[in-house]
């Protein structure tokens, strides 16, 4: 069966007084299918203490032999969660507790033997905010090690020489985000500061040497005007009595002037000597600012959006290295948007100004929704591939062997965009986890979609199913379904026989085109994912079971039968029925409005009317 049907099952933090007790705890939610004519419960984890209520395995084994099996939808900010795996984030603390979180979820899932897990792709801060975020400078590249080391391994792709630095040559001088994230100034102005004070420095050090020239001239015409000494040795060399009396006599400021040869000849050592200590004062000024650099991204201060600076470097690394996940995610967003603005690509990439797909192109760069999810998977796929990890990263549990191990899926979804964050996610289109998943050399990992997400983050959905390449859709492990609205998180029952059910159709069948359930062997998991209210679930799972009756048809949209919204043949909802009733009352409008009398039994029910039985005699003759 290609195709199982399943529920939410609700959270504790949002139900009423009279129904927590509904919510307490993953076995009461595992129960919550019971009733609502499916076998399979998403099970919605608020905290990873749920995992150590009291003989939860003897409970989740209960739970089974009531013929239920249950996914585990992981932590999240849309359940109140304020902790949670924030696998895509470079910085230091939240990476180590975002892979420590991610272990014993796993592991958790494993005990109560979970068909699989799933976590939004990013909840991070979306990359344009960053700059008004403060965060601690403690950075580390995909595999959680010091950013430092990170740029130690791979120095020659952001300075050639840290020996000798130059500010013409290294890729590193030349990103200006990442100055003005750490400095406030680019280097060029930061070393122009440094310069021009070195300048006064040098000035003030030639005004010295003239004016001390200026001071020895003025006491020895004091000298001579004493008879200290005599006029033609006013320039020799003196006996050391004698000098020493020309340095005891006293000169006021008033007595030295600058004329405007002094001035000239100031200007001249000056320059003079800021000609010889030019460069090599620039290229240690560098070599210092290099190593602050360094030094920083090791320490906790607190800066606006440091996190930026990692995703820079490692975005140029994936680049210069031809990362699997560089180009193939970047070629996938061009495509959504070109599709979007309904261009060609070239067009599209034309319009906006990018002439290489490149981080240093700088119309690029600036549209960093085309190459920030590239980096966002780099850094997830970092905690699942720890056997690619260097030998000098930290040495972390693997989760891929636990989900391999136990027979988990772990699925990624497109997150919930809240209000003025439509478009901003860092890793939200289906597509784009396509190329990630791939890259995790394994068959537990897969993705989920869900239409209202996807609507919430501003997204095209059709043009964003579109560009998933044929034969992608095989990895689509879950979809959650519900009315697709915007406006979200909605969880709106789908009316039997709605728009809603027809469009959710639609969608879920050119998934299928792509390959989402071709195989019958797959298991895609279809969850409505319910609301709240009195009757959260309503005709949802009566649409959603008719949905994946066609679906394994594989009827095309256009080709739907009248059974699809409802309407079976020889049933009350018949379409025999409802024409039977149509023609019945067809003239009740009339009623009252004619000049001659009515006959509203017809001529061979008279005999029945008179004798009472008029009611009869109208069921009679429909039959």
């Amino acid at each position: 069966m290609s195709y199982i049907l399943g529920v939410s099952s609700g959270i504790f933090g949002a139900a009423q007084q009279e129904e927590k007790m509904q919510y307490a705890g993953l076995p009461k939610k595992a129960q919550y299918a019971i009733t609502k004519g499916v076998e399979f419960v998403q099970i919605d984890l608020e905290s990873i203490s749920e995992f150590e209520e009291f003989e939860i395995e003897e409970k989740m084994k209960k739970v089974e032999q009531l013929n239920i099996s249950f996914g585990l939808h992981s932590e999240t900010q849309a359940f109140g969660s304020r902790e949670f795996p924030h696998l895509d984030s470079a910085i230091d603390q939240d990476y180590r507790r975002g892979h420590e979180r991610l272990i014993i979820i796993l592991k958790g899932a494993a005990k109560i033997k979970s068909k699989y897990v799933l976590v939004h792709s990013s909840e991070s801060v979306p990359f344009l905010f960053l700059g008004r975020e403060l965060q601690p400078t403690e950075l580390v590249d995909p595999w959680g090690r010091r950013l430092d080391l990170f740029i130690d391994q791979h120095k020659k792709i952001f300075i050639e020489n840290e020996e000798k630095p130059s500010l013409e040559r290294d890729w590193i001088w030349k990103q200006e985000e990442v100055w003005l994230d750490l400095l406030h100034d680019k280097p060029e102005g930061y070393l122009r500061r440094l310069s021009d004070d070195r300048k006064i420095s040098v000035r003030e050090l030639a005004r010295r040497s003239v004016l001390t020239d200026k001071i020895r001239n003025k006491k020895r015409e004091k000298a001579v005007a004493a008879g200290i000494i005599l006029p033609e040795q006013r320039n020799l060399s003196l006996p050391a009595d004698l000098d020493e009396k020309v340095e005891k006599i006293p000169i006021v400021e008033q007595e030295i002037s600058f004329t405007d040869e002094d001035e000239a000849r100031i200007k001249f050592e000056a320059d003079v000597q800021w000609k010889k200590e030019e460069n090599i004062f620039n290229e240690i000024q560098l070599k210092q600012l290099w190593d602050y650099f360094k030094r920083l991204i090791r320490s906790r201060t607190l800066s606006y959006g440091p996190e930026r600076t990692a995703y820079y470097l490692v975005a140029k690394w994936m680049e210069v290295n031809n990362d699997p996940l560089w180009l193939s995610i970047i070629n996938i967003t061009i495509d959504y948007y070109a599709k979007k603005d309904n261009k060609t690509r070239e067009k599209w990439l034309s319009d906006k100004n990018i002439k290489k797909i490149s981080i240093d192109d700088e119309a690029f760069r600036k549209f960093y929704q085309l190459w920030v999810p590239s980096v966002s998977a780099k850094y997830i796929w970092g905690h699942f591939r720890r056997d690619a990890a260097p030998s000098d990263a930290p040495k972390y549990d693997d989760p891929k062997k636990i989900l391999e191990e136990k027979k988990i899926f772990f699925v990624f979804e497109t997150p919930m965009a809240g209000l003025g964050n439509e478009d901003l996610l860092r890793l939200p289109q289906p597509a784009q986890m396509y190329y990630f998943v791939k890259q995790l050399n394994s068959d537990r990992f897969g993705i989920a979609v869900d239409i209202e997400h996807m609507l919430m983050d501003g997204l095209n959905v059709e043009a964003a199913i579109d560009v998933i390449p044929e034969g992608a859709g095989k990895w689509i492990r879950v979809v959650h379904a519900g009315w697709p609205s915007p406006l979200g998180p909605a969880h709106i029952p789908i009316p039997l026989g709605s728009e809603q059910q027809y469009y959710l159709y639609k969608t879920y069948w050119n998934l299928r085109q792509k390959g989402m359930g071709k195989d019958p062997k797959d298991e895609v998991f279809i969850i409505f994912e319910r609301g709240g209210g009195g009757d959260p679930i309503q005709q949802s799972v009566l649409s959603l079971r008719l949905i994946k009756q066609f679906l394994e048809k594989d009827v095309a949209p256009e080709k739907l039968p009248m059974e699809f919204w409802g309407l079976e043949t020889g049933q009350w909802a018949s379409i025999d029925r409802q024409l039977a009733t149509i023609k019945e009352h067809a003239w009740d409008p009339l009623k009252g409005l004619l000049q001659l009398p009515e006959e509203e039994h017809g001529v061979y029910s008279k005999a029945a009317v008179e004798k009472g039985k008029a009611e009869e005699w109208k069921k009679e003759k429909l039959r």
